[in-house]
């Protein structure tokens, strides 16, 4: 619960030269990833985490268009702490 509540996010990317070696390097990076065509969604620990992955894709060549932060909504945060059972 400490994670959730110390900011973790998700971020929206959409890059192109995508490729699975970049994927890999962000699993290594603790990021937990979807991707779908040349958009990817990353949850990582933090704001602070945000430089260095910026900073890894434009040195693995990945062309960035948008990279978007999401903050957890305290909507979202109440469901994921309580759950949704019935």
């Amino acid at each position: 619960m400490d994670t959730l509540v110390e900011g973790e996010l998700t971020l929206q990317i959409r890059a192109l030269n995508l490729n699975p070696e970049v994927e890999t390097g962000l699993i290594q990076r603790g990021c937990t990833l979807r991707r779908d065509a040349d958009f990817l969604s990353l949850t990582v620990e933090g704001e602070a985490a945000l430089p260095a992955i910026n900073r890894y894709l434009v040195a693995q060549g990945v062309d960035i268009y948008a990279f978007s932060p999401e903050k957890v909504s305290l909507e979202d945060l109440f469901l994921q702490v309580v759950g949704t059972e019935n």
